[in-house]
């Protein structure tokens, strides 16, 4: 006997009860259940009959069914009849009805249980009334009849008061039923929006019907088709106008539910939107969402997401966050919505502004979900990019030590979809792309040949007082960009991407190129890296190799033997670093080998013509060493041959191939260093170069004659072809009469006419750009080879520059003897050189103005040579003093020639300046100092010069620094100045101390004389050169004489000089200002008090030392200044006095505006009374004058 089943028996007895059952039917067919339900009703009374196939089930819904959202379901409703009883429990049918079978109702004997439904009554609602009741009385209209009302606002006011009724009383359904039932499906408007005539009311009533009677597939299919055919702009203007009819439409007021109503309903507030345009997908307003999963409760709060954006207004000039798009372009405050620009904007603080903040991006940067750190990286890749362009140059301030640390960071991930934008984000920190675009748009030019070292000011560590190793990451980070990126092992993690990782070319470049970033901060970065054997092991294995060139460029030569451009261009960098790292290069990793290799190799791709314009730069570097002679001599059978193809077939005009000419360039860069080596075999392959050259001279110089138009990278050619026959005449001396005629017919060209003209447009001395403008980042030195102004590039740097070709062209002439010649060409650049002597000089401290000021000094120096006439000996002298301070620190050699042969050469001083010497008498005894013009020459030579050996290649960090100041015809005097402000050493007594004592004492007494004698000599012939140094600056620098001895100012040469000095310097003193800053000094008042306790000490009553103490006292001046003396110094007030007509204002300036200043009153009156002034002095009268005056205004 089967058991049954009992309360307590699980969900397994059960199953295997029912397992029993099953095995003992199948054994026993006639085995019958223990219990059966018997249909006891009448066929005409059963509830669950089923209709023929023949009968249709379809019905009309009823409006019951409409209001609920149940216009789909069409099966008839179960009835029950009251006589019947059913014993037992009712359940819903557990059958899938559409894929039941139906079988005829006479053999179905299943019993079928009615579905249980919800709710069995309907909602409750408020009776619509048409009759409008007004509960307040208003007074009756004057004329006696109603005032006449719009129906439709009469309408609108009705359905308002209805709504809000139905919103009370409805608390079964969400408010997605509540919908007028004629627009239940379509959500349709109630009034037309865009049709503004008498008809309106009547087309939108068509317009109604028509859509009542499509399906919402139907409706949408031809809203697509009509979208499609109208013009974009006509649907804007629609969207437009609908947007400005529904902004002032009245909307519905919804009334608030308690809170306790609000747990049990379904009802959801929601305010009317002020832009429908923004929301145009409203998930509320839905007419089925009573049917979708889990809404049966809404929940509003989880739904603000969705809601449109709000438009938010920003006040001018008012700040606000930045924020970012995914290319890290800075996006303004708003911007329209639209598919394009969906994307940008999110659910963060400011929804309705597009972008990414900064934190936000950080945040992405360390999320676990790798497409947003990915999104994020390159988007701070790209804010780099921008930031290191200048782009955001006063814009926004980047926190770059924050985000190198982020990146460096994301680094060490080994997932290539990580690894490729955090390599990228730390080559657009480090690798400057303006810049070394700059740098390589040099080479096939003399000067690619020097390279800027980018090395930090250390000054604030020392500063510190900590070494470098003591300070922490993030402070070095702040300091130092490129140090801290050091200290991070970053060639340890390089070598590992590189050696094991092997990632994409991508990554490759990008290491490759933050390597050349580093090898550029320094020689001891260079030394440390060339060091690291492994890594530069896989560097010239995997992107170095020794193979063939002759092939076309794609991603996937990385990593299959096959050379990279970066790589090479990093080898290029190494080599001009220093000898030793050279000879690393040829000794330790035998780097000419592979070279070799590209340079015989046949090419015909651009990638192919680039490798090999590096490999011959490498090559030429390597070779100004005088290393890798023997192989250079070995490939010089492919120099000759390679060179006659490009005189065959390489041309210069516009039109023509830039790659081809600087490929032409470069190889005779490297000729011309062949020639330079002096080998002693050169004969034979001389006579097969120099007949080459001189075809390539007439093709090209005729080309370049023929020029209506010209970029600087054609030119480039010309130039080296320059360079090559200079260093023929040179170490041949040879007289090339081809050449002379060849540069005589160039210089009477329109092509050379051209190329002149366009000198002043594209200098970086007279382009008005300050430094102020270039962009240069605090921790991380950069060339500044873009300005923050509309053009951005520099002008010397413009493609249409002529400046790197004038300048080889005038180095050649100089070692030309052809003085006609010479006078052709300069008198072409007089225009250029006039602008030059007439305006202040910009970006002097620029790394690209080198090339202009080589220029300049060649033009100068081919002068000299010239017998100049008077008339251009002005302009010629004037240009050859300004390049004095113009010249960088490593130019010893051009500012000793300056000094020699023009500077201080007497045949240069015209006969016009010398006129202004006549308002010195003899007795003044300056007609000496052109008689001891040597003697000056050498005092400026001996103090003045502060060369710094920077090496025959590369320059080092000091490039920025100027050779001479701007005012360095007052340095000796500063120098004197500065020793006599430092520490004291202990006297030292004896015979041999004594004549030391003397020896300085001479010498001092002599540099302050020639100084004086220069520089009076100057203010009287040469003012104008002068007048861009501030008049006050001058007049500090005067009175530094009376700092630096105390006595030497009373010598009678010294005496005059000083006095003639100031009061030229009188004559401007409208212009003095001591409030300002000041050059060379940290203020004025610190520099005053020394003058006042000077003249307080050792002044001897001199009248031009009182003179010159008295300029800041006057009225017109600080108050400040009056009080430091008057009060703090007074004991000088006895001895300050000087001859009215010495003074650098009148007396009346000194007298009035009256003084107000009580306390300076009192000094004035303490001083008259305790006997601290002299009658009849300058003081006295100035404080009696003040106290009387005070006097009268208390008695009036």
């Amino acid at each position: 006997m089967l058991r049954r089943p009992k309360p307590g028996d699980d969900e397994f007895e059960i199953l295997r009860m029912q397992e029993e059952y099953l095995l003992e039917k199948g054994k026993n067919q006639n085995l019958q259940p223990a219990a059966q339900v018997i249909n006891l009703r009448k066929a005409e009374h059963q509830t669950t009959k089923r209709c023929s196939p023949g009968t249709s089930t379809d019905r009309k819904p009823s409006k019951y069914a409409q209001t609920k959202g149940l216009s789909n379901n069409l099966h008839k409703r179960v009835k029950f009849d009251e006589n019947i009883s059913i014993v037992g429990d009712i359940l819903e049918k557990n059958i899938d009805e559409s894929n039941a079978k139906k079988i005829p109702e006479s053999m179905d004997d299943n019993i079928y249980f009615p579905k249980i439904i919800p709710s069995v009554l309907g909602d409750i609602v408020e009776k619509t009334s048409d009759i409008q009741v007004e509960l307040d009385f208003k007074q009756m209209p004057s004329q006696g009849f109603p005032v006449v009302t719009n129906q439709k606002d009469f309408s609108v006011k009705r359905n308002a008061s209805t709504s809000i009724t139905q919103e009370k009383m409805n608390v079964d359904e969400p408010p997605g039923n509540e919908m007028d039932s004629t627009n239940l499906h379509n959500n349709l408007p109630n009034q037309s929006y865009i049709v503004s005539t008498d008809d309106a009311n009547a087309i939108h009533k068509d317009n109604i019907d028509i859509l009542s009677k499509m399906s919402e597939k139907d409706i949408l299919n031809e809203q697509h088709k009509l979208l499609n055919s109208l013009d974009p702009k006509l649907i804007e203007f629609i969207k437009s106008k609908r947007s400005a009819m529904s902004k002032g439409k009245e909307g519905i007021i919804r009334t608030p539910i308690n809170s306790d109503e609000k747990e049990n309903s379904m009802d959801i507030t929601e305010e009317s939107l002020a832009d429908d345009i923004l929301w145009d997908n409203d998930v509320l307003s839905h007419p089925h969402i009573n049917k979708w999963l889990n809404f049966d409760k809404l929940e509003r709060d989880k739904l603000d997401w969705m809601q449109g954006l709000q438009e938010h207004g920003i006040k001018p000039d008012e700040p606000y966050e930045a924020r970012f798009n995914f290319q890290g372009y800075l996006l303004p405050y708003s911007i329209e919505y639209t598919e394009k620009t969906k994307t940008l904007f999110h659910h963060g603080e400011e929804p309705h502004r597009p972008g990414y903040t900064l934190n936000e991006l950080f945040e992405l940067s360390r999320s676990t979900i790798i497409q947003q750190r990915v999104m994020s990286l390159n988007a701070i890749a790209g804010i780099l990019e921008y930031e290191n362009a200048g782009i955001y140059k006063e814009i926004i301030e980047i926190p770059l030590s924050k985000i190198f640390f982020l990146i460096r960071i994301a680094m060490d991930e080994n997932k290539l979809i990580i690894l490729e934008p955090a390599l990228k984000g730390m080559r657009n920190l480090l690798y400057n792309r303006l810049d070394e675009a700059s740098l390589d748009a040099l080479i096939g030019f003399r000067d690619a040949a020097y390279q800027p070292c980018l090395e930090n000011d250390k000054s604030e560590i020392a500063e510190t007082e900590y070494k470098e190793s003591e300070i922490k990451d993030f402070h070095l980070a702040e300091i130092d960009i490129v140090a801290a990126t050091l200290r991070t092992s970053i060639l340890q993690r390089i070598y590992y991407i590189l050696n094991h990782v092997k990632p994409s070319f991508n990554c490759v470049q990008y290491s490759l190129q933050i390597l050349i970033r580093l090898v550029r901060n320094s020689l001891e970065t260079a030394k440390e890296i060339i060091g690291t054997e492994h890594l530069m092991n896989a560097i010239l294995v995997y992107f170095v190799p020794n193979t063939g060139i002759n092939f076309c460029f794609e991603h996937g030569i990385v990593y299959n033997g096959k050379p990279v451009l970066s790589a090479l261009k990093l080898i290029r960098i190494l080599s001009l670093q220093s000898r030793d790292l050279s000879q690393t290069l040829v000794e330790k990793y035998n780097i000419l080998k592979p070279l070799s290799t590209y340079l015989c190799s046949e090419v015909d791709g651009t990638y192919g013509l680039r490798l090999q314009i590096e490999a011959y730069s490498i090559f030429t570097n390597i070779m100004k060493f005088q290393l890798g002679m023997e192989e250079a001599m070995s490939i010089c059978p492919i120099i000759v041959m390679a060179l006659y193809k490009h005189v065959q077939g390489t041309s210069i005009f516009i039109n023509s191939s830039i790659l081809s000419a600087t490929h032409a360039a470069v190889l005779l860069q490297f000729v011309n260093n062949f020639l330079l080596s002096g080998l002693n075999n050169l004969d034979y392959y001389k006579q097969q170069l120099y007949p080459l050259l001189t075809e390539g001279m007439h093709k090209w110089f005729t080309q370049t004659a023929q020029l209506d138009a010209f970029t600087c990278g054609h030119l480039r050619l010309v130039s080296s072809l320059f360079n090559c026959f200079e260093t023929i005449i040179t170490t041949d001396k040879l007289f090339i009469k081809e050449l002379q005629e060849s540069l005589l017919n160039l210089g009477k060209s329109a092509g050379i006419r051209i190329i002149m003209q366009s000198l002043t447009s594209n200098s970086n001395l007279l382009s008005g750009i300050e430094d102020t403008d270039i962009h240069n980042i605090k921790n991380l030195v950069t060339l500044g080879s873009c300005s923050s102004l509309k053009e951005r590039v520099l002008p010397i740097l413009n493609p249409g520059s002529p400046i790197p070709f004038l300048d080889s062209l005038f180095q050649l002439l100089n070692v030309i003897d052809n003085k006609n010649l010479a006078m052709f060409y300069l008198e072409q650049t007089l225009p250029y050189m006039q602008r030059i002597s007439n305006t202040s000089p910009y970006l002097m401290n620029n790394w690209f103005t080198r090339m202009e000021t080589d220029m300049i000094f060649n033009i100068i120096k081919l002068s000299s040579s010239l017998d100049i006439p008077e008339t251009l000996k002005d302009l010629l002298y004037a240009v050859a003093s300004k390049l004095c301070y113009i010249l960088r620190i490593d130019k010893q050699m051009e500012l000793e020639f300056l000094f020699d042969s023009i500077i201080f050469n007497k045949t240069w001083f015209t006969a016009q300046r010398l006129f202004n010497l006549v308002s010195l008498s003899e007795a003044d005894g300056f007609s000496v100092a052109l008689n001891n013009i040597e003697d000056i020459k050498a005092c400026y030579r001996s103090v003045s010069l502060k060369f710094v050996d920077t090496g025959s290649i590369i320059i080092l960090h000091k490039w920025q620094e100027p050779i001479l100041p701007r005012d360095w015809i007052y340095l000796p005097i500063l120098s004197l100045y500065s020793k006599s402000q430092e520490n004291v050493a202990p006297k030292v007594v004896g015979d041999h101390a004594n004549k030391i004592h003397l020896q300085i004492a001479g010498e001092r007494e002599i540099i302050i004389k020639s100084s004086l004698e220069w520089i009076l000599f100057n203010e009287l012939c040469f003012p104008d050169l002068l007048k861009d140094i501030d008049v006050t600056d001058r007049f500090c620098r005067i009175l530094c004489v009376f700092l630096c001895d105390n006595s030497l100012f009373l010598n009678k040469k010294i005496k005059m000089l000083l006095e003639k000095c100031v009061q030229i310097l009188f004559k401007m003193g409208s212009k003095f200002d001591f409030d300002k800053e000041l050059v060379g000094l940290h203020n004025f008042q610190d520099f005053y008090t020394q003058i006042l306790e000077q003249f307080q000490s050792v002044s001897y009553g001199d009248d031009t030392f009182a003179a010159c103490v008295l300029v800041p006292v006057a009225q017109k001046h600080n108050i400040k200044w009056r009080k430091l003396m008057w009060s703090e110094y007074a004991g000088c007030l006895r001895a300050l006095d000087c001859p009215e007509n010495q003074l650098c204002y009148g007396i009346n300036d000194y007298l009035y505006p009256e003084e107000l200043d009580e306390s300076l009153l009192k000094s004035y009156h303490r001083a008259l009374t305790c006997n601290l002034l002299r009658e009849g002095t300058i003081a006295y009268k100035i404080a009696q004058h003040h106290v009387e005056s005070f006097k009268l205004r208390i008695k009036r």
